[in-house]
């Protein structure tokens, strides 16, 4: 007896499967007649758009269930997986190899059951060379985020990554690889770590990461402490948390040799905490002050920009609606606000399954009391804009810090140039249409800041993580000049570490900071080209990266945040010092704040980040 059940089918689902035993038919006659591992090689890469993952999981689940006799085409499936995840060239490309380890749960048996077993050893196999503490972490970075992948599949338990993680912190020749992978885990797994792992190797964890104290781990260690929320007993030379009983002063010194002080005291006279601002659903990662119309302007990872009262009520919320802000600055002389738009993510969870928008810039000009739309600059070409800086006064111009896919100089594929852009708005017919006026491709790593040099209109400056600061002057097609000294590895920088932020006032005030807990201050008028000049006072506040420095509130002062806390620095001697900022009422745990704006002429400071509040500071 058969049995026949009738289904009727609608327009798209008559398509989907026409189109799926389309592809099973092609597929099956490319095995037979083309290269089964290029195949495999060119549907793999295509998982560098996450978009892709569902059709190529399908397509390559088809060859291998259509081919499953062959005794080979498995083997010709590890190798290009291999061949193309592993790549240099990815590296190269900071491209992530997660969107293609998620290819994995998805393959038929035995090909993920034989992918698991293949990948752990290999993946371990290669962290587990002997290398210098100061290694290059390009040879590893992605076998290190293939093993974090591998415990977020839970392909891996997460207690015997743990296990392993510690054993190589142990080794001085392995830590390096082991710190990457740590830092890749908390990135990824730092769920299944709070709420699976055994609690007593959790402690093991943290009492052998105390024991790490090389100054090339310290950023990393700063990252995985504070997102386990764990902390890290007093080391020597290092001020205490802000909680911990201090003494009222301590004294550092700075790389230029200059003693600097620093009272972790609460503030008889500096900044004080006032208010807190809620209206964010997310991170809050850029501020902008609109010193005509006493506004601030907030953007967070929610996609949302609030237009706050100098009272601090809502005035208006603007939705981006594909984008969510990176990065702003306004010129006041035009009313002009400038956002770069990262791409965000769907609230579904399905964000990784479409085919994401590109980077923006977003013109916003003063309507009434909040701020209208004027055009999009849709950045086709580029995957970042990082930075952001209005260049004031009655100019239309602004300058980025973009990274951009390019063509590598053998035309073998791909590739990406970290750029600063100046850009005229006069020089297009409308915002869309805009081009950089000029381009410079000097830097070799992400541009995390721009700055203006407010002496000279024609001047501004940038910083990087490749621990440079470099001058440019738009009439030039060059680099100008460049802050800093000559390191060990015989190359100029400004930092041991990425450069987070730089601000300037005039010629001798010019500040940056950096993941090396630093902050620097630099003369303008001893810029002696590309030879560098070195910094004219260091200031050190704990032992955390410094994310945001912002000069105001009285000469030679700026507000500094770091990953532990809030200061007020006065730079007016060449030993600088600096005061924490007095806490809540209730004594909360400030999140880390990702930028710090001054409202001119009153004694606020507003600062936000990752709690999603904006927090108000008066200064006396």
């Amino acid at each position: 007896m058969k049995l026949f059940i009738e289904v009727e089918l609608g327009p798209d689902e008559i398509s989907l499967a026409t189109e799926l035993f389309r592809t099973m038919r092609v597929l099956t006659e490319h095995v037979k007649t083309r290269d089964v591992g290029k195949l495999f090689q060119t549907l793999i890469s295509r998982l560098e758009d996450a978009s892709q993952l569902d059709r190529v999981a399908t397509e390559i689940a088809t060859l291998l269930t259509e081919n499953l006799s062959s005794e080979t085409i498995l083997d010709e499936f590890q190798a290009a997986f291999v061949a193309v995840v592993f790549s240099h060239d990815l590296v190269l490309r900071q491209q992530s190899v997660v969107p293609f380890m998620f290819l994995l749960p998805r393959l038929p048996e035995p090909a993920k059951s034989r992918m698991r077993d293949f990948l752990i050893p290999k993946v371990l196999k290669h962290l587990t060379l002997k290398r210098p503490v100061e290694a290059s972490r390009m040879d590893f970075f992605a076998h290190a985020e293939a093993f974090a992948a591998l415990v977020s599949l839970e392909f891996v338990s997460i207690s015997g990554a743990v296990t392993t993680i510690i054993t190589l912190l142990r080794k001085p020749d392995t830590r390096c690889a082991a710190i990457t992978m740590l830092g890749k885990t908390v990135e990824l797994c730092v769920q299944q770590l709070n709420d699976k792992c055994d609690v007593n190797t959790m402690a093991e964890l943290n009492a052998v990461l105390h024991n790490v104290t090389e100054d090339a781990f310290q950023y990393d260690i700063n990252y995985i402490e504070d997102s386990m929320n764990w902390s890290r007993p007093m080391l020597a030379g290092v001020v205490p948390k802000p909680e911990q009983p201090t003494p009222a002063t301590m004294s550092l010194q700075g790389d230029s040799g200059k003693g600097s002080v620093l009272d972790a005291s609460p503030a008889s006279s500096g900044l004080h905490a006032a208010d807190s601002y809620r209206g964010h659903q997310n991170p809050i990662f850029a501020m902008a002050y609109d010193d005509k119309r006493n506004q601030l302007i907030s953007g967070a990872k929610d996609g949302t920009l609030i237009v706050w009262t100098a009272d601090g009520k809502v005035s208006e919320t603007v939705d981006m609606a594909s984008h969510y802000a990176c990065s702003m600055d306004i010129n006041s002389s035009h009313q002009m606000l400038l956002v770069c738009g990262v791409a965000k993510e769907d609230s579904s969870g399905q964000g990784g399954n479409r085919l994401l928008p590109p980077p923006c810039i977003q013109r916003y000009g003063a309507a009434g009391h909040g701020w209208k739309e004027q055009g999009m600059l849709s950045k086709d070409s580029s995957k970042l804009v990082a930075c952001i800086k209005a260049m004031g006064g009655m100019e239309h111009a602004f300058v980025t810090g973009e990274t951009v896919h390019t063509s590598a100089p053998e035309g073998s594929g791909p590739w990406l140039d970290e750029r600063v852009c100046y850009y005229d708005i006069n020089a297009a017919s409308s915002f869309a249409n805009l081009q950089p006026v000029r381009q410079y491709a000097e830097h070799e790593d992400l541009i995390t800041c721009v700055s203006l040099f407010p002496p000279n209109h024609n001047i501004f400056m940038s910083g990087s993580r490749d621990f440079t600061v470099r001058v440019w002057d738009r009439r030039r097609e060059r680099c100008v000049g460049m802050f800093g000294t000559v390191a060990k590895n015989g190359r100029l920088q400004a930092h041991d570490a990425m450069i987070t932020c730089l601000d300037a006032i005039d010629t001798n005030f010019i500040l940056s900071a950096g993941m090396d807990t630093r902050v620097l201050r630099w003369d303008f008028r001893t810029l002696a080209n590309q030879g560098g000049s070195a910094p004219v006072a260091s200031l050190q506040l704990d032992d955390s990266a410094v994310l945001k420095v912002a000069l105001g509130g009285r000469p030679n002062c700026a507000a500094v945040s770091t990953l532990r806390g809030l200061y007020l620095a006065d730079f007016s001697n060449p030993r600088p010092t600096a005061r924490l900022a007095e806490p809540f009422k209730d004594n909360r745990r400030i999140g880390r704040y990702h930028d710090l704006k001054w409202a001119n002429g009153r004694n606020l400071l507003y600062a936000a980040g990752d709690d999603m509040r904006i927090d108000v500071y008066t200064l006396r």
